[in-house]
């Protein structure tokens, strides 16, 4: 495991002080917690931007997103990220799920 010096506001550091004590657990427990969910919240956004852009497909951003393609259609539902495909769009979409 790597060592990471952040400089975080008063109030960021009373919060993990505060999740800490109600998860019975120390304040580097809890911030790498909050970093791995944010940096899979940034995926999500980041993947979600690029199959709203046509740039990727769904499966793409799936796998990216280290997520089932049934889930990141459940999310592309969530979001409201339009889903039309194109006959070749459709194409694709099938040739990446069988690994062609």
């Amino acid at each position: 495991m790597k060592t990471l010096s952040v400089r975080i506001d008063e109030k960021e550091d009373e919060e993990l002080d505060s999740i800490a004590k109600k998860m019975k657990t120390d304040k580097s427990n809890v911030a790498r917690r909050a970093i791995e969910l944010g940096i899979k919240e940034l995926k999500r956004r980041e993947a979600l931007e690029k199959v709203r852009l046509r740039n990727w497909t769904v499966w793409k951003a799936a796998e990216y997103c280290n997520e089932s393609y049934r889930s990141f259609l459940r999310l592309l539902r969530e979001e409201n990220v339009p889903f039309p495909l194109s006959t070749e769009e459709l194409e694709r979409e099938i040739n990446e799920s069988s690994g062609k």
